[in-house]
């Protein structure tokens, strides 16, 4: 069994990408169980990963398609915690579909993908929105 980590933001367009590159791989509907993640960082209203929209998308597409999945949420800071779960769980892949930000942008606010790519020994698959 492959186990991918797949890190959803609220961003629907991202979770189907997402989606769509994990139902690509050799054999999704035998061998892969996506872990679709949210690391909340405000929830004032107490939600859960299972009521964002994009992960309800990204779980509808692999209910079409016949792949697993699982939720998990957490809070904190999204790179540091994807990175931990990512190492303490021994996943095969981390799935993450970033924002266009210029490299300024990037300099100021930071780039959880950025991070993630630097910060884990887990192999990294980036998605872009525009598939």
């Amino acid at each position: 069994m492959f186990r991918i980590l797949v890190g959803i933001d609220t961003d629907e367009r991202r979770a189907s990408a997402q989606a769509s590159t994990i139902a690509s791989l050799p054999a999704a509907d035998e061998e892969i169980t996506a872990v679709l993640c949210h690391v909340f960082q405000d929830n004032p209203e107490g939600a859960s990963v299972q009521q964002l929209e994009s992960v309800r998308q990204a779980a509808e597409s692999f209910d079409e398609r016949g792949i697993d999945y699982e939720y998990y949420e957490t809070s904190g800071e999204p790179a540091s915690e994807l990175i931990r779960m990512a190492e303490e769980q021994d996943f095969d892949m981390i799935c993450l579909s970033g924002r266009q930000q210029t490299p300024t942008g990037k300099v100021i606010f930071g780039s959880v993908t950025q991070a993630v790519i630097l910060g884990t020994d887990t192999p990294v698959v980036t998605v872009s929105p525009e598939q």
